[in-house]
């Protein structure tokens, strides 16, 4: 990482039509649950505001979005425009690099044009963009149907939940490492963004994909006329190579989700892959490898070997996954960690990067982060001490979150704010690391908006 400075010594509800239960609407998220965003809170002038704006911009979005995309009617299966209507749309198409890249992305709303998704590839050397990808939202995957504007459920609505609080304003950071579901809204590439779509009329809704140009694919079937249930096709994300689009399915009446998949090619016909007992309503669903199967639970991340996932069961807990797909519940095979503790990450197969949520009985600790190894821990009602590795960075009154961890695991970028200032710095995540200033004015454009996907 070029130009650094010295030592930091100073140192929801995914149903379409939500329910409100907070008692200050204005602080909840669409789906009434509060904000989901971990992270630093901007302070200083840049803060992006959050102001209830009232029904008058809610209605003006959408009138916005329909009179580009027609009535937003999802009843046509196959390939559909963008609600540009000739799939015109901005983007380089550069390839991302598979190595040495930190990729972001944003969700805006600009005042008079479409809502987007940008991607952004920045060389983790020099901070120069390296990639840049755009995606139209399509006017079928946004729900007015509240006080709010926000994105049918999907993790896509957990990218944009902040931009439709204020359109035309970006939505504001830094945030902490996303759970891996963020990252898997994408094919490998970032050629494609996997959406949710809804019928208006008949409250359906039905997973897809939308490409650089704008086009809509729909992979969902209108199916035949019998008497049943509306589908509805959640959580869409891409499988690893690109080549199916999972979702989850939720059966009130029985109280279970499912999961399944639709191939981009083929038939596309409905393939279910297992699930169980809803838990509540703030899961997601994330996607593990060797062998791929889905993972539906709140704030997961897969272990680099797809044999752990770090969530939030209760508390963070590492749980052990089954070579099937599943639902995370309490009584899985696993190891509670903390209410006290915050983790953003594996840095290798068996250790996570974690921090205090909040203040701690250990000063040497507060607002540091250290490494939690998560060995032979299946089975144990809590981690012992032993499992954690001494403080990373020294301890003082800044609050600091975690944005990114490089491949090998062996360094991390994180924001650190001091009264008003945010600075970003990079560091081993070694014990007894010194932290350095990221100088590059990039560097700030880079990781002050938005998440970062990953960095490869």
């Amino acid at each position: 990482m070029a130009n650094i400075e010295g030592p930091l010594n100073d140192v929801g509800a995914h149903s379409v039509f939500p329910s409100y239960d907070c008692a200050d609407i204005v602080k909840c998220d669409p789906r009434g649950q509060g904000m989901r965003g971990r992270g630093v809170h901007r302070t200083d002038s840049q803060q992006a505001p959050r102001r209830w704006r009232g029904l008058a911009i809610t209605m003006m979005l959408f009138a916005h979005l329909t009179a580009c995309g027609g009535s937003g009617n999802s009843g046509d299966t196959g390939d559909r425009q963008s609600r540009n209507g000739d799939g015109d749309q901005k983007s380089k198409t550069t390839a991302f690099p598979d190595e040495g890249v930190i990729v972001t992305a944003s969700c805006s709303v600009p005042a008079g044009d479409q809502a987007r998704v940008t991607v952004t590839g920045w060389n983790a050397e020099t901070w120069e963009q390296t990639a840049l990808r755009t995606f139209s939202i399509p006017a079928e995957s946004v729900d007015d149907s509240g006080y709010f504007t926000h994105i049918s459920a999907s993790p896509l609505a957990d990218l944009c939940s902040n931009a439709f609080d204020d359109p035309g304003v970006t939505d504001d950071g830094p945030h902490s490492i996303p759970e891996s579901s963020l990252r898997q809204l994408f094919d490998k590439g970032y050629t494609r963004m996997a959406v949710v779509l809804m019928d208006r009329e008949t409250e359906v809704t039905r997973v897809g994909y939308v490409d650089t140009s704008g086009k809509v694919s729909e992979l969902s079937s209108e199916g035949g006329e019998d008497f049943t249930d509306a589908p509805s096709e959640e959580n869409a994300v891409f499988s690893e190579d690109g080549s199916a689009v999972w979702f989850t399915e939720r059966d009130l009446s029985e109280s279970t989700e499912r999961i399944a998949s639709r191939s981009l090619s083929g038939d596309q016909a409905r393939t279910e892959k297992g699930g169980g007992g809803l838990i509540n309503r703030n899961t997601r669903l994330v996607l593990a490898d060797n062998p791929t199967r889905g993972v539906i639970g709140e704030d997961v991340r897969i272990s680099p070997d797809g044999r752990k996932a770090l969530a939030k069961i209760d508390g963070y807990h590492i749980v052990d996954l089954p070579q099937r797909s599943t639902v995370l519940t309490p009584g899985m095979n696993g190891s509670y960690i903390s209410n006290d503790i915050d983790c953003f990450g594996w840095v290798d197969e068996v250790r996570v990067l974690c921090g205090p949520d909040g203040s701690t009985d250990e000063p040497e600790r507060q607002n540091s982060f250290w490494t939690l190894n998560t060995s032979g821990l299946a089975g144990v009602d809590e981690v012992p001490d032993s499992a954690m590795g001494e403080p990373i960075i020294p301890a003082t009154d800044r609050e600091n979150t975690v944005q990114a961890i490089s491949p090998d695991g062996k360094q991390m970028i994180f924001a650190s704010l001091q009264g008003t200032r945010l600075t970003y710095y990079l560091s081993s995540t070694a014990p007894g690391a010194s932290p350095k200033k990221i100088s590059e004015p990039s560097a700030k454009e880079a990781l002050s908006d938005g998440h970062v996907l990953e960095w490869r």
